[in-house]
């Protein structure tokens, strides 16, 4: 666990701590409208949101002190909403100032749930503020709490919402080279999704492939984020191939897959596939969206092929008014 937490040590010390600060607490008052929660479990939370965008930064953490937020202490779903309104509120400073404040109240009281922690280090992910997320972990590790898959998975994905794959890596070799926390099958979802949302199929295919090899099986999940990274990609042919090994593996495709792969036949213009693709769709009584299907009929009249598509399209349209 020491040589874990070196090393933790050693990427946080690497890493960056600038946070774009765009406060406009000037217009606080028109700010407020847009983001108070109207949910009635949030009405104890919008005072002191409103409270902490008017007040300056120096003294979020003396209204976080006082004795009527007693309750941020235990409530999980609060923090949430907490940073998630400063955030939405153009305060990032200021959330970054409560979630130190919460690992600094975490630390006095010698916390040793794991769950806070881990809550903790993905709410920097809302920040993308890799260093503080380290700060959790080591704290963590210094209360005795031993390290997790989730804990370092929470960590990946911070480095990866934050566009640090550097640091995203070398946390997975950690976690590969070690006993008690190797990679599991979400693990090597993150990097293959976030592969899939910048296009760089051949690093997709490669984390897929990784995934396999440690004999973890794809899921919906994971085709879903293949299937739309080909497709973005223009590498329909991958998306195809992934598209026929997961019906084999008798997973049902969402309507994110069914109109990525709609959206895949059209571009490359083979009406034949398309036809066979949608007769499936038809057959196995699967939704999909007809203002997907109707965006791509001039590509068929341009192919001179729409006639032979209209059986299907009546079909397609009488299916989506049922």
């Amino acid at each position: 666990m020491a040589v874990a937490r070196n090393r933790v040590l050693a990427l946080a010390k690497g890493g960056s701590s600038r946070i774009p600060l765009r406060l406009q607490e000037a217009h606080y008052r028109c700010i407020c409208r847009r983001f108070v929660s109207t949910d009635p479990s949030n009405s104890i939370l919008n005072p002191l949101v409103l409270r902490l965008i008017q007040e300056p930064s120096s003294s979020v953490k003396s209204v976080l002190d006082s004795p009527e937020n007693d309750f941020l202490g235990s409530s999980r779903l609060s923090w949430k909403a907490l940073v998630t309104s400063l955030i939405s509120s153009s305060s990032p400073k200021k959330a970054q100032l409560a979630l130190e404040w919460r690992l600094e109240k975490m630390n006095k009281e010698n916390e040793r749930d794991p769950d806070f922690y881990i809550d903790l280090i993905r709410l920097c992910g809302e920040l993308q503020n890799v260093p503080l997320a380290m700060r959790v972990f080591t704290a963590m590790e210094f209360q005795g709490v031993k390290p997790t898959v989730t804990a370092f998975n929470s960590l990946i994905e911070v480095c990866i919402s934050s566009h640090n794959m550097i640091t995203a890596f070398s946390m997975f070799e950690i976690m590969k080279n070690s006993e008690s926390f190797k990679p599991n099958a979400d693990t090597f979802f993150y990097f293959i999704s976030a592969f899939a949302k910048l296009r760089d199929v051949n690093s997709m295919e490669a984390w897929y492939s990784a995934k396999r090899a440690f004999e973890f099986s794809a899921d919906l999940r994971t085709y879903e984020a293949l299937i739309h990274g080909s497709v973005n990609s223009k590498c329909f042919d991958f998306a195809v191939r992934c598209f026929d090994e997961m019906m084999l593996s008798g997973i049902v495709p969402n309507a994110i897959i069914l109109d990525n792969m709609l959206e895949g036949f059209c571009k490359r213009k083979d009406l034949d596939e398309l036809k066979k693709f949608l007769t499936v769709v038809l057959d196995k009584g699967w939704e999909i969206k007809w203002n997907v299907v109707e965006k791509f009929i001039p590509i068929w009249f341009e192919s001179g092929e729409a006639e032979g598509m209209e059986e299907i399209l009546t079909k397609l349209n009488e299916a989506a008014r049922l």
